[in-house]
């Protein structure tokens, strides 16, 4: 069934009243008296402030989410119980706004509502850092990338479309995720993926085929190398970044022996550089999206800080004859 466009919704939103079953809320206005939103791949993300004056975000589906009900059934429970410190608390209300459009039937249609997250997407915060030259707050996000990516790992799950967007810095220097709708859990095994995340930080051979914990292992790569080369580098920030990635683009991964960004990691006076853009490459190349050793590389990531790393002395080993 085709869905609303974004301009049907903004016309509810300006004119809730009548218009949702249980949501009560005042909609964020721009300068132009039009609802604040962030338009994504498959819904809107409108501002609003719920009746008890606290600010709120109202997801509203532009296009089709196969087994949507299932998927964010089980997605609000994970929020719910899980304590993850890297999620929000969400609804899925499965009939709230009614909805009139042009290209659509005039019936109630699904929302989610979470928390609105006051911050910046981990993208503007690396901008920010690298235009600073802060090495040294650019090391703590890049121990504080290893730590989400490890909690997502040792508890089995995906976030499925890890990006410099959907990743945000909130005011108290917490990183949130955001935008749970390619999400993988272990009760939605079987499914396919909803999609298949931002270009320039997937793996190129990932397909809707691929739906399990390890969808997210190139992309929490990519963003961990991204993030330690700025650190040494940050003026490779305005000159790789497009508004779509960190710095890599799809090409560094389609053919990494070509890829000129991935031979001067290869020279980087950074151990780490060296070591994770050799895995990547190694990554990229391979026939499964799988990395193998990806939480040994996470768990080394905690532990840097902004000198440029040594590789780790060798053992030494004595032998009695």
């Amino acid at each position: 069934m085709p869905l609303p466009l974004i301009n049907d919704y903004k016309t509810a939103i300006a004119n809730a009243k009548g218009r949702f079953a249980t949501l009560e809320f005042e909609p964020h206005l721009d300068a132009r008296r039009s609802p604040v939103f962030l338009a994504g791949n498959f819904a809107g993300v409108f501002k609003v402030m719920a009746k008890g004056g606290d600010p709120m975000a109202i997801k509203c589906f532009t296009r089709e989410v196969p087994d949507l009900p299932r998927r964010y059934a089980a997605v609000a429970k994970f929020c719910r119980t899980s304590q993850c410190p890297y999620v929000v608390p969400l609804q899925f209300l499965p009939a709230e706004v009614f909805v009139t459009s042009s290209v659509a039937p005039h019936t109630d249609y699904a929302v989610v509502t979470m928390p609105w997250i006051d911050g910046r997407g981990i993208g503007a915060i690396a901008e920010l850092l690298c235009q600073r030259s802060n090495a040294s707050a650019l090391a703590g996000l890049t121990r504080a990338w290893g730590r989400l990516c490890l909690d997502l790992l040792r508890r089995g799950i995906a976030h499925g479309d890890l990006k410099h967007d959907n990743v945000l810095v909130s005011q108290d220097g917490r990183l949130k995720l955001i935008d749970y709708d390619s999400m993988y859990l272990p009760e939605l095994k079987g499914l396919p993926s909803t999609m298949l995340g931002g270009i320039n930080f997937q793996h190129p051979r990932r397909d809707v085929r691929h739906f399990d914990p390890a969808i997210d292992h190139f992309s929490m790569l990519v963003i961990l190398l991204s993030l330690r080369a700025l650190t040494f580098e940050p003026e490779l920030f305005k000159r790789h970044h497009n508004g779509e990635n960190l710095i890599l683009i799809k090409s560094d991964f389609a053919q990494p022996e070509r890829s000129d960004l991935l031979k001067q990691f290869g020279a980087s006076p950074d151990f780490h550089v060296r070591d994770w853009a050799t895995h990547l490459t190694k990554a990229a190349k391979a026939p499964t999206i799988r990395i193998p050793g990806i939480d040994a590389i996470l768990t080394s990531a905690t532990k840097i800080d902004a000198s440029p790393a040594k590789p780790p002395a060798k053992r030494l080993f004595s032998f009695l004859s």
